[in-house]
């Protein structure tokens, strides 16, 4: 892992075009490895299309093959993913200012491929709810958390909630992750890019459509209201109430209280 991420990291120091120009290379980056996924995910279900279908004489029998072909299709375009998310390194915690001519932070390139390889998996082709169900059972769960992220012991029920940087998020057990919250483990603007985990204790509780910036840490118990902003940095001690934008302080939490919003 250290050789390989050292490899990339001094290709990129060598020379990191502007960031538009980026960005359309790594969009064909990011075309070139749809393609590549897909063709690995597509050849089983092929495979298994073309060799059961002359077997299949009824409706029911139908039914089974192409049920079969959909879980064929994304078990293979996920286990690609992880493979390609295991050879990729992920970028360093810090800040990483612009440089002097004003071109991104190498570490830039690398955070948008890796963001890329994330899209991949939050926005899987045809089927993406079966595949946000497959990583949360045996045996994809393991290696997702381990190798992809978030790094948690939770089961949610699908993708309900938005990880930007998913190898980036630490959280325990139980956690209430609420419908469309976000969570990044960056910030990239004009003076440089910014990555820092996301820490989110046990029992904790993450309001709905709120956003979780850089580098929060959220104790154990705590709640953050539905539709706040968590400002990067911010430290939320176990059994508090914060909520608002930006998000603030409302009061300590007595274990067994009842949240009303």
């Amino acid at each position: 892992m250290t050789n390989r991420s050292s490899f990339f990291r001094h290709f990129l120091n060598i020379r990191m075009p502007y960031m538009d120009l980026a960005t359309k290379f790594l969009c064909c980056l990011l075309l070139l490895m749809e393609m590549v996924f897909l063709g690995v995910a597509i050849w089983p279900t092929s495979w298994l299309l073309f060799t059961f279908s002359p077997k299949a004489t009824s409706p029911a029998a139908w039914t089974l093959l192409i049920l079969a072909s959909v879980l064929v299709f994304n078990y293979a375009y996920l286990i690609a993913i992880l493979i390609v998310r295991i050879l990729i390194p992920r970028p360093r915690e810090g800040y990483f200012p612009r440089r002097e001519n004003g071109r991104p932070p190498a570490e830039g390139f690398l955070l948008m491929l890796n963001l890329f390889l994330v899209m991949a998996r939050y926005l899987t082709p045809w089927a993406a709810l079966f595949s946000s169900v497959l990583v949360n059972l045996f045996p994809l769960h393991f290696f997702f958390r381990r190798f992809f992220g978030p790094n948690t012991p939770t089961i949610t029920l699908g993708d309900l909630y938005r990880c930007l940087d998913p190898y980036m998020i630490e959280a325990g057990r139980n956690v209430q992750f609420g419908f469309a919250c976000t969570i990044l483990g960056h910030i990239f603007d004009d003076n440089g890019l910014l990555i820092r985990k996301v820490k989110i204790g046990d029992h904790a509780v993450v309001g709905g459509e709120s956003t979780i910036m850089p580098g929060v840490e959220i104790g154990h118990h705590a709640v953050i209201g539905s539709r706040s902003l968590v400002l990067a940095g911010t430290l939320i001690k176990p059994y508090e109430l914060w909520a608002g934008t930006p998000a603030r302080k409302i009061k300590d939490l007595i274990p067994g209280d009842r949240v009303q919003e």
